[in-house]
């Protein structure tokens, strides 16, 4: 199994946007799936990410880039978010929550995506922020 960590499609619609020029650094940037600069031009905005339907679906702030992104420098897990905790909820075809997990802090994140996308039934995962619940990225798989 292939394991695929999708930042947001740069075309996504988001509503009720706002745009500023970072001055702090440190916002995760949902487009190329890393920490903002100092200097950055930035759009947080709120998207339904792809995926969940129905009552499962989401409406929630994310931060990406005001200006052209090339999106994440290696198709591998996020490096920049390896040292956050954060939430892997799992769905079903019909776009349903069917479980999830608490990922800690470490090297160990593809190991639950695996576990949970070998789950019966799951066909994709959402990675979550702990604390404020907002949407990250997607996490899905091929067969090798």
């Amino acid at each position: 199994m292939t394991i695929l960590f999708s930042p947001l499609p740069v075309s996504f619609p988001m509503t009720s946007i706002r745009a500023w020029t970072d001055r702090e650094g440190g916002a995760p940037l949902r487009c190329c799936l890393r920490d903002s600069h100092v200097g950055e031009r930035l759009l947080l905005g709120a998207v339904a990410p792809p995926g969940p339907l129905g009552a499962y679906a989401e409406i929630g702030p994310v931060f990406v880039h005001a200006d052209h992104c090339q999106g994440p420098a290696s198709p591998g897990y996020p490096e920049a978010f390896r040292d956050r905790p954060l939430v892997f909820r799992a769905y079903n075809n019909a776009g349903e929550i069917v479980g999830g997990e608490i990922v800690e802090p470490g090297r160990h994140q593809e190991e639950v995506a695996e576990r949970l996308l070998s789950t019966p039934g799951t066909v994709f995962l959402h990675s979550r922020n702990l604390i404020h619940g907002c949407y990250m990225f997607a996490i899905g798989s091929v067969e090798a």
